[in-house]
């Protein structure tokens, strides 16, 4: 298994960074989604992510622990990154009383012929980008 994090500080209190990554069938943080389709509530709830075609990319929420601060997911189709087995939590980790850490994780198998620092390169990349869109989302809200 490979792993992979990616991390940014945010100006909001832990329990509001929490609050934010725990209500997993908002996605209007996410840039370029066209449509979300949510079904269920709670874990094993799923949605599916549109970016302006007909084929999605579906995750499918495994947890969520309040007194760890942390959401746990899986993407069960069109996963974009070059990885399979993909389970990934985000976590809140207070830093202050109105600052915290988003901590982005995850554990995979690359893709078959891909190159596990390559896969590791492009997940961490792609957290970078998805981390400082929730970071603005939070601090600039609309």
């Amino acid at each position: 298994m490979a792993h992979a994090v990616a991390e940014v500080d945010v100006n909001a209190s832990a329990d509001t960074l929490y609050a934010f990554l725990a209500d997993f069938g908002s996605v209007s943080w996410m840039q370029g989604v066209t449509k979300v389709e949510v079904e269920g509530d709670g874990p094993g709830m799923a949605r599916s992510i549109y970016a302006g075609g007909e084929e999605c990319v579906v995750e499918v929420l495994e947890s969520l622990e309040p007194a760890e601060r942390r959401v746990g997911y899986t993407i069960t189709q069109n996963n974009p990154l070059p990885v399979a087995d993909y389970h990934a939590h985000c976590t809140a980790i207070e830093v202050g009383a109105n600052s915290s850490r988003l901590r982005w994780a995850c554990d995979f198998t690359p893709a078959d012929g891909v190159d596990e620092s390559l896969a590791v390169a492009q997940v961490e990349a792609m957290y970078g980008v998805l981390a400082g869109w929730v970071k603005n989302a939070i601090e600039e809200p609309s």
